[in-house]
C-alpha cells in the first residue's frame, strides 16, 4: 500500500461544492485524491487527499480560503493529519483503489 506524509480531510455540504473544492485542491497542489464518503443522502461529503505535508497543507488552506470567499461557507471542517498511522491509511484508501493498483501491477 502506498504511504503518504500527510492526509487532508474536508467535510462540506453538497456534492457540487465538494467537486469544486476537490478541483481546486488538485489543480493548486500536488496531492492525490484518495476517497470520498457521503452521508445524509449525499448532503454531507467528506473528501480525503494525500501527499507531502506541505502540499496537503497548501491544499487545505486554499479550500478554507475558497469557502470563506463564498456568500455562504459550506465548508464544515478541514484538517491535515501529518504522519498518519498505517491503520488510518487502511481506512482512508478505498479498497477499490487498492484493487485497481494491484490490477495495474499484474497487467504490467
Amino acid at each position: 500500500m502506498k504511504t503518504y506524509e500527510a492526509v487532508g480531510v474536508i467535510e462540506t455540504l453538497y456534492f457540487t461544492v465538494a467537486i469544486e473544492m476537490l478541483d481546486e485542491m488538485l489543480k493548486s497542489s500536488n496531492v492525490e485524491f484518495l476517497r470520498k464518503e457521503t452521508t445524509l443522502g449525499g448532503k454531507l461529503i467528506t473528501l480525503f487527499v494525500g501527499g507531502s505535508v506541505s502540499e496537503v497543507s497548501n491544499a487545505i488552506e486554499l479550500v478554507k480560503k475558497l469557502g470563506e470567499g463564498k456568500h455562504i461557507n459550506h465548508l464544515k471542517n478541514a484538517i491535515v493529519i501529518s504522519k498518519p498511522h498505517p491503520e488510518i491509511l487502511k481506512y482512508v484508501i478505498s479498497s477499490e483503489k487498492i484493487i485497481n493498483e494491484e490490477t495495474l501491477k499484474v497487467n504490467n
